[in-house]
């Protein structure tokens, strides 16, 4: 009997059907909640399942612990509101399953059927379809048959569902064709910077009166910022890294091990091409010699793709007898027939890699620190027990410092200190969070150096007082009279310019930026620079603030996008597709918050805090 072969999509969406209910009855199956126990309670007069919640929260977890790179703790996830989006998006299914039932639309036996015995699993040794296999799986995961088979149903059903919701749901083409114009669209601008030496008479000096005010409104400028007196003890290896002496027959027996990083032998990227015979060879070559035919035309006529005769990066050792022929050449190009081990080639190398050979004598030095680094973290990793017994047994910094080879420091930490162990992410993070109440504990750098604080004290943000800091206050009172002294002058150059009148006219350096489109920038000038020239008027002069000075810029042309170009041609049918997609998503979404709405749903808010304890420890 004949049987439909399903596609690949179709098998992905089973398997992960199958992992998904078998992951969830693992975490809880049937003695995982007071031995009885599986529903949180109903969508309609559908059952939801403590399983569906338990894998639609780990489902959460583990993308979102994805998105930022790092695990997080349950009381992170319920603070971030994971739980609640898991039991929403098990309501939400079950509530079109409820639906789905109420529209009498279902999947039928053999559909289901077929979903079965094509999961691995399930398949004995001659690959076909096992009944013992199939009960034994559902039995060691805790399903039952029965609630398999109808989860795989409802779930088919639910797809029927959703390609009946979205069929034809597409955005217009115009829609996609505008946002493509929008951002294919490309200026020629040009833009000048006005700085102090084009000032006729510089900023006055500050009187006293000027200083006392700039200083008592601008009291930002002058505050410090409030910081944290603390005291630490550390050691990372490259503070014991100098006083480590390496054996120089280690050092060389390392430079050996380590050859293929010291010593790059001259390589080539090369294809190449094998042909029955010589005379095929010959032709071959003559062919691309006499430009009748190209080497990829070669390759294709012999029903290859040059993916298929691509060697990559070889040396000439590795070409075997066909190597100095092929590193004869001196530039790119197709060389042969040479003999191989498969038979006559033909070799097109595309592009020639010069070695380089790193002496023993020109690494010594890399090599003996990374020996000491290494060394070194041995004997802190010795050290960090002792450490870590002194502070649990009560010992000071000063104690550890008297015992161990630790180093003691102070510093006053803030937000944007730099410099030293503040370089380390570990100790910024400890010195945010250590309060008065905290003891020292061992901390681990990113270097595997090991260190501990203490706080010995808070320092206020303060306004500082005048006098102490007069000079500074001087400085930026002159910087910002400079500033406005340049974009009056600038305000005053604006109106004048025109496409007939350009920035060179007034005098100006003017530089010319051509073909930029909205995502692009200009080194050493604002990032609105560009921004700016797209929101500016055709031929009109707009200001704005640099680090350096005021800029005037004024665009000069306006390119709409070119929907022949084939660039641009792939950028509408990239965007189409997401704009199609999103407008789905957000379709079925609606679609399912609508099903939802129709329903009662009634869940067990005492269950529901069980499983949460069960499962993140808390809440």
């Amino acid at each position: 009997m004949a049987t439909k072969k399903k596609s690949g999509a179709s098998k992905l969406a089973v398997w992960i059907i199958v992992g998904l209910l078998m992951f969830g009855m693992i975490g809880f199956g049937a003695a995982g909640f007071n031995g009885t126990q599986r529903s949180l309670g109903k969508v309609g007069d559908k059952t939801v399942s403590i399983s569906s919640y338990s894998t639609a929260l780990q489902n959460e977890m583990a993308e979102f612990q994805e998105q930022i790179g790092r695990d997080i703790t349950p009381q992170e996830m319920q603070a971030i509101g994971l739980d609640q989006r898991a039991l929403n998006r098990v309501i939400s299914t079950r509530a079109l399953d409820q639906l789905v039932t109420d529209l009498g639309l279902s999947a039928g036996d053999e559909r289901v059927r077929e979903q079965v015995v094509e999961i691995s699993a399930f398949q004995g040794l001659d690959g076909e379809f096992d009944r013992e296999a199939y009960a034994e799986v559902l039995q060691r995961n805790n399903l039952k048959e029965a609630d398999f088979e109808t989860s795989l149903r409802e779930d088919a059903a639910r797809r029927i569902l959703q390609e009946a919701v979205l069929t034809g749901v597409t955005a217009p083409e115009a829609y996609a064709k505008a946002m493509v114009a929008y951002l294919a669209e490309t200026r020629d601008f040009s833009w000048a910077r006005l700085t102090q030496d084009i000032l006729v008479s510089p900023a006055p000096e500050p009187s006293d009166e000027d200083l006392i005010t700039y200083h008592s409104e601008n009291p930002a400028e002058f505050t410090t910022l409030a910081a944290k007196s603390i005291s630490y003890i550390w050691l990372t290896p490259s503070m014991l890294a100098d006083g480590i002496e390496i054996d120089e027959r280690e050092l060389r027996a390392a430079y050996d091990s380590r050859s293929d990083e010291f010593i790059q032998l001259p390589s080539r990227l090369v294809e190449r091409i094998i042909f029955p015979s010589q005379e095929m060879a010959e032709n071959a070559m003559e062919a691309i010699t006499e430009e009748a035919a190209t080497f990829k035309e070669v390759v294709e006529n012999r029903g290859l793709t040059l993916q298929d005769v691509d060697l990559g990066d070889v040396t000439e050792a590795e070409l075997g007898a066909a190597g100095p022929l092929v590193f004869s050449l001196q530039e790119p190009g197709v060389i042969g027939p040479a003999e191989t081990d498969l038979g006559p080639a033909l070799f097109r190398v595309n592009a020639i890699l010069d070695g380089n050979v790193q002496e023993f004598d020109s690494v010594r030095d890399q090599l003996n620190l990374d020996f000491a680094l290494d060394a070194a973290r041995l004997q802190i990793a010795d050290v960090a027990e002792q450490v870590d017994d002194l502070l649990a047994g009560g010992a000071t910094l000063e104690d550890v410092v008297s015992e161990t080879d630790l180093q003691l420091a102070a510093l006053d930490w803030h937000v944007q200190s730099e410099g030293g162990i503040s370089d380390y992410e570990e100790f910024q993070t400890a010195a945010a969070a250590v309060t008065a109440e905290d003891f020292p504990a061992l901390g681990t750098l990113s270097d595997n150096g090991i260190f501990a604080l203490r706080l010995d004290g808070e320092l206020p943000a303060e306004l500082q007082p005048l006098e102490s800091v007069r000079d500074t206050v001087a400085k930026s009172w002159t910087e910002k009279q400079i500033k406005q002294q340049l974009r009056d002058l600038a305000d005053g150059i604006a109106p004048q310019v025109s496409l007939d009148a350009p920035l060179a006219s007034f005098g100006l350096t003017e530089n010319l930026q051509d073909d930029m489109n909205r995502n692009d920038s200009v080194d050493g000038t604002p990032p609105a620079l560009v921004m700016t020239a797209f929101d500016t008027e055709l031929g009109k002069a707009a200001v704005l603030d640099a680090a350096e000075g005021v800029i005037i810029l004024v665009p000069r042309a306006i390119h709409a996008a070119d929907f022949e170009d084939p660039q641009v041609q792939s950028l509408q049918s990239i965007l189409g597709n997401r704009i199609d997609t999103t407008l789905a998503r957000d379709v079925f979404e609606a679609f399912s918050n609508a099903a939802r709405g129709a329903v009662d749903v009634n869940i067990n808010q005492t269950t529901l805090r069980s499983i949460n304890n069960n499962l993140l420890g808390g809440g």
